[in-house]
């Protein structure tokens, strides 16, 4: 007959492989979300990191399986993130839209650089679209105070290159933290006697 371990190993190899793939697809989203440019990615990135540590404690608290909980709540974070951050795509892409019908092209999506503003001002495109463009994309680099000076003489607006040199807050990337720990119990039955048989020498 098995022993009682034996019978359990099918169950606990199972359980860490559902664990481990679960993992590494948490760590791909977030991977892939953190670093694209639009808002849904990172939303469902940051997302999923969040809903897998509030389903792992939520689990682990109700006497449930964290793993499990971590999955789901990653899954939750994520279709919540990136519906959170579709909606400010839409926003960014109608501002480049409007920022396109007076430039007469297409404003790509990212972060704005120094000479796509200088050709937005020179257009005439609205100085409160090219703030909303900046607010919403970024800047690729921080100002230095060559581009400041620069951007005046080009002609662009003290409100354009303040909101340039205050831009938003980028999402910090995902930092990997330690593996998981994975504490093994070994379970053993009772002792067992067997009783030595007729003809039995020592």
């Amino acid at each position: 007959m098995p022993s009682p371990f034996a019978l359990r190993l099918p169950r606990i190899v199972n359980s860490a492989v559902k664990l481990a793939i679960g993992f590494a697809l948490l760590v791909c989203i977030s991977f892939a979300g953190c670093r694209s440019p639009y808002y849904a990615d990172r939303g469902a990135g940051l997302g999923a990191l969040a809903g897998a540590g509030a389903g792992a404690i939520i689990g682990n608290a109700t006497g449930g399986n964290a793993g499990s909980g971590a999955l789901i709540g990653a899954g939750l974070g994520a279709l919540t993130g990136a519906a959170v951050g579709n909606e400010m795509d839409a926003m960014a892409a109608q501002n480049r839209a409007a920022i396109a019908a007076q430039m007469g092209r297409q404003v790509q999506a990212g972060a704005a650089n120094i000479q796509e503003v200088v050709s937005m001002s020179r257009a005439g495109v609205d100085q409160r679209l090219i703030q909303n463009y900046v607010r919403t994309s970024g800047v690729v680099a921080p100002l230095a105070a060559r581009d400041v000076i620069y951007l005046h003489e080009q002609g662009v607006s003290a409100d354009v290159i303040q909101v340039m040199q205050n831009p938003p807050a980028r999402a910090p990337g995902f930092v990997a933290g330690a593996p998981p720990m994975i504490v093994e119990e070994h379970y053993y039955g009772p002792p067992v006697y067997v009783a030595p048989h007729f003809g039995y020498h020592h």
